[in-house]
């Protein structure tokens, strides 16, 4: 947009005062009144050559109305984004918890536990959303915050007693409590059949968050996390972790950003960006659905064997496939511009790096395991190159009902490492590095720097050829070949890990990262360079 077309605005707003007027005025101005009005608004003199033409005048003031046009439908678009996802009073309401004791305290062995059952929300008129949550504390004292995650089996492993894993135990022993609840499909759950088809339905009318899935997994932690602050006998205000994988991952994701209370989230299998793509932009969906339209009829034509169970899973959330929520709302009458307007107001609140600056002034601890080929988090190209701040570790090959490369690291303990940390201190995590290259005939080199904090002990490099557009069916069905990997050498004078990869002849572009091990406070962490992508010039083939 050129800023020469453009009214200031001033101008625009000394317009408005006088369209009125100037409506009821005759179609051709005088010579005088034109003279007048050059001189309250000189930007209308589009030629410059000092005199206003009742042309000149008349595009000026069709320009006006078109901005005013577009500046009312910006309003109602801001409107629409600043009207909060999550209603605070409504998470924080301890009266509404209805809270139905199922196990009071008890001692099992060096803890004591509780279970209850308590209202998330009423998620359809007339019917609460109701959902166990087991407490764990010390046998002896008050626990001081917790780690809290949705991923706990099923309902009827989480309504026993729990015997903490060894890490748990560790968690407790250092006085910080657990919190377990379930956040899983509707039909998984007992009394929910049928309840997401309802929601979706009346998603569908109103484009409203509330309705969606993700609105009340994330509704599930912050109200369990408002449930555990009522046993103020037993917990302590303190820090609270969120973690899990798939809905576990993004629920503790939204809640970190909705929720002041919680202060961390170690989020596997999620996604962190919004991107063009998970913004339904046209462009890019496009782009998507030529891939899957070429993959889909290699499939039927037998070429590629995708398996009747997976095929239809892929068919269905893929992006741009027909059981897309943007294509099904589509076929229900919205306008694109209504799916793009809710898509914003969904993930502005829903993707931590759209909310960066605000998390890291609270202080907040974040860690995402998108996986490489996964379909949430298969915006990890444009994530990269748009928020390489966002702390990440890419498991090779790694995500939904995926098998990880035969290179991946067989000791990674990420969780474990980043919610020690978090809650105790102690040995400092890696930070994101950065990531340079340089292309020199049929050889990359590739330079991964740790400039600040510890240092890895090990690095090793994955690469990929000609990959398929992002969120496409082929972009996460054809894996990093068995052999496109290497170890990196370590630069005694920099300090930093350097890998050559040999280019493949006819490729038009390659895929890069790398995984970098360090040990803290006895867990083996790893984190990751930024996914890089490096187009290829025909003279290099």
């Amino acid at each position: 947009m050129k800023t020469n077309r453009l009214f200031p605005l001033f101008a625009i707003l000394a317009l408005a005062l006088t369209a009125p007027f100037l409506i009821a005025q005759a179609q051709q101005p005088s010579e005088s009144r034109l003279a007048q009005l050059l001189k309250r608004f000189p930007e209308a003199d589009a030629n410059g050559d000092g005199k206003l033409t009742a042309e000149e005048f008349k595009a000026a003031r069709q320009k006006f109305q078109q901005s005013r046009q577009g500046n009312a439908h910006q309003a109602v678009v801001a409107q629409t984004k600043e009207k909060p996802l999550f209603n605070t009073e409504e998470i924080l309401d301890e009266s509404t918890l209805d809270i139905k004791i199922l196990q009071d305290w008890h001692p099992v062995g060096a803890t004591r536990q509780k279970l209850i059952e308590i209202n998330v929300a009423e998620w359809w008129p007339g019917q609460d959303y109701r959902i166990p949550v087991r407490m764990i504390v010390p046998l002896e004292g008050k626990a001081k915050g917790f780690s809290i995650t949705g991923a706990n089996g099923n309902l009827e492993a989480l309504m026993k007693d729990t015997r903490p894993s060894d890490f748990q135990a560790k968690l407790l022993k250092g006085g910080v409590g657990i919190v377990q609840t379930l956040v899983r499909a509707s039909r998984q759950l007992e009394g929910k059949q049928g309840l997401d088809q309802k929601m979706g339905r009346q998603f569908m009318k109103d484009l409203n968050p509330r309705y969606t899935v993700l609105w009340i997994w994330s509704m599930t932690l912050m109200r369990a996390t408002t449930a555990a602050y009522t046993e103020t006998y037993y917990f302590e205000k303190g820090k609270v972790a969120g973690s899990g994988s798939s809905k576990n991952g993004m629920a503790p994701a939204v809640a970190l950003i909705n929720d002041e209370r919680f202060t961390a989230t170690c989020s596997n299998h999620a996604g962190a960006y919004y991107s063009p793509t998970r913004r339904a932009e046209r462009q890019e969906i496009a782009k998507a659905e030529e891939a899957n339209k070429a993959f889909f009829e290699a499939v039927k034509a037998g070429d590629i064997d995708l398996g009747q169970n997976r095929e239809r899973v892929f068919r269905r959330v893929m992006v741009g496939s027909e059981g897309g929520m943007s294509q099904m709302a589509l076929k229900a009458g919205k306008s694109m511009d209504e799916m793009q307007n809710f898509l914003d107001r969904l993930w502005s609140r829903a993707c931590v790096a759209e909310n960066w600056d605000r998390l890291m002034e609270r202080g907040v601890d974040i860690l995402f395991e998108p996986g490489t080929h996964d379909y949430v988090a298969y915006d990890i190209v444009w994530g990269a190159q748009n928020h390489p701040q966002v702390p990440v570790y890419y498991q090779p090959n790694g995500g939904h009902s995926q098998t990880p490369h035969v290179a991946t690291a067989k000791d990674e303990q990420n969780r474990d490492a980043f919610l020690w940390h978090h809650f105790f201190g102690g040995d400092s995590l890696l930070s994101p590095p950065t990531s340079s290259h340089k292309v020199d005939k049929n050889k990359l080199t590739v330079r991964v720097s740790f400039e600040e904090g510890p240092q890895p002990t090990d690095g090793r490099i994955w690469w990929m050829y000609d990959r398929a557009p992002e969120g496409s069916a082929p972009f996460l069905l054809v894996p990093i070949p068995e052999d496109q990997w290497a170890d990196m050498k370590r630069d005694p004078k920099t300090g930093s890990w350097t890998a050559n990869i040999p280019l493949e002849k006819g490729a038009s572009r390659i895929d890069f990262f790398s995984n970098h091990g360090h040990m803290a406070n006895g867990y083996q962490q790893y984190h990751s360079s930024p996914y890089t992508r490096v187009e290829l010039s025909s003279s290099q083939n």
